[in-house]
């Protein structure tokens, strides 16, 4: 592959993953919980082809109230962490800016 197809290559990836993140959020937003577990899983595909998916980052949360999900989750788990109810309410909170 050449040097300007793997620049095109790069690009589509980087608005791919873009398109994939605002995906996620809507679907947040609307409360679906199987469209933002899947566009999320989209999402990291797109940064796995950007070459943004070597390290092994985590969502963590500080709180010390109880809930029913980990402090500390892995991005490739937060798909399967959002069919719990109290997760997916706290990143659809999130995605709304703090606002319900």
């Amino acid at each position: 592959m050449s040097s300007k197809e793997e620049w095109q290559s790069y690009q589509e990836a980087l608005r791919r993953g873009k398109e994939e993140w605002q995906s996620y959020q809507e679907a947040l937003r609307r409360g679906d919980q199987a469209g933002a577990a899947e566009a999320f899983k989209r999402y990291l595909e797109a940064r796995e082809r950007e070459g943004k998916g070597g390290s092994r980052p985590m969502l963590v949360n500080l709180s010390t109230k109880d809930k029913t999900y980990p402090n500390a989750i892995p991005l490739d788990q937060i798909p399967k962490e959002l069919e719990n109810p109290e997760f997916f309410e706290l990143m659809r909170k999130i995605a709304a800016g703090g606002r319900k």
